[in-house]
């Protein structure tokens, strides 16, 4: 545990550095359906509620981030400004992510976090970093679920 600790504390440094290429839609709604998964898993968990509010606070913030600065923008460009088109590409985003929480959910019946889900997490920071408060309450988050995991 005292590895995978230390490998997810090192990972966290890295939602400080700016993302090097533009991220892509494909990738990132796969990161809202873990942030969705990890949302819904931290309903049934038993941890103190004031961790998982501060868990909870930051996957919205990164869950927000992603919506409006990465998906909608994207799903904007590539309908060329077609909203209804977008619209119906979003319901498509949307649909895939709920498979995606379902084979989560299969994967990990368990009602408590594991490190991969922070390993998890990072990764999907690496692709795309918020700014300002938004970056902040994401790595309360991530510090937080470290800080529980280690504990537990």
């Amino acid at each position: 545990m005292k590895t995978a600790t230390c490998i997810a504390l090192g990972a966290l440094i890295t939602l400080s550095q700016p993302a090097m290429a533009e991220p892509s839609i494909n990738n990132m709604q796969g990161c809202q359906a873990l942030i969705d998964f990890l949302d819904a898993k931290l309903d049934q968990a038993s941890y103190d509620s004031s961790d998982i509010t501060k868990i909870q606070d930051g996957l919205a913030a990164y869950n927000s981030y992603i919506q409006n600065e990465i998906i909608t923008p994207g799903l904007l460009k590539f309908s060329n400004g077609d909203k209804s088109k977008a619209s119906k590409l979003q319901e498509q985003v949307d649909a895939y992510k709920t498979q995606v929480v379902a084979g989560y959910n299969k994967r990990y019946p368990q009602k408590h976090l594991f490190m991969d889900h922070v390993v998890a997490l990072n990764n999907c920071t690496q692709q795309a970093v918020p700014q300002g408060a938004d970056l902040q309450a994401l790595k309360t988050s991530m510090e937080t679920m470290v800080a529980i995991l280690k504990a537990s």
